[in-house]
């Protein structure tokens, strides 16, 4: 019975699979004649390639893009990108954004960290998630241009923003009165490095309300 059940299920796995695009149908015919040839044997069937934890996860990929859920691409487990908007270039050509991470408490807490196209299509941004005292931030993958950065604390009931602006460069004493954010250009398979929104003493306004639901 555990057999039967077994070889059922890989029968099961390699359909759905087959329906979802994951695998082709001489895959598909591979697999259940393997189960057919070895069913009277007595042994499990453990297919060569592709095996059965492949064919889950290329099932899994298959639907969640079916179902149109957002692709997130992990950064070095600091978080993950997420591309709102579908204008990566042509050829797949990025350019990394990085810097330092602040906030005018003890201690920093997870922040959303977003860099907004300048000149781009409306609500077009990409963000990174960090995680409680990360002191850095990385995005990658980020189409040629111009971007501004801004980081909100992720706090319920708090809506400061802390902008990479004018007054970052002029040391964020109280005479640096320029909070103007800073243009970020970002060139193909090049790292813009130093980019640090500590701004967070603009007054109310001065940087875009936190897009991210």
């Amino acid at each position: 019975m555990r057999l039967q059940l077994s070889l059922t299920a890989l029968c099961l796995i390699a359909l759905t699979a087959a329906s979802c695009g994951a695998v082709d149908e001489q895959q598909v015919e591979e697999i259940i004649s393997g189960v057919a040839q070895t069913a009277e044997a007595g042994i499990t069937y453990v297919p060569a390639t592709p095996d059965v934890n492949t064919i889950v996860q290329q099932t899994f990929a298959a639907m969640t893009i079916e179902a149109g859920a957002p692709l997130v691409t992990p950064q070095g487990g600091q978080g993950a990108t997420d591309n709102i908007s579908t204008d990566t270039p042509e050829g797949g050509q990025t350019g990394s954004v990085t810097g330092g991470l602040s906030y005018p408490s003890e201690g920093i807490p997870p922040i959303e960290v977003v860099a907004y196209r300048v000149g781009g299509q409306p609500n077009e941004y990409y963000y990174v998630l960090t995680q409680q005292n990360q002191a850095t931030y990385l995005f990658d993958f980020l189409p040629p241009g111009t971007y501004y950065v801004v980081a909100y604390p992720m706090l319920e009931g708090n809506d400061l923003a802390g902008g990479y602006s004018q007054a970052v460069p002029c040391g964020l004493s109280v005479n640096c009165t320029d909070h103007s954010l800073i243009p970020v250009v970002v060139q193909a398979s090049q790292i813009t490095s130093g980019i640090n929104p500590a701004d967070w003493y603009a007054p109310p306004g001065s940087f875009p309300a936190n897009p991210i639901p």
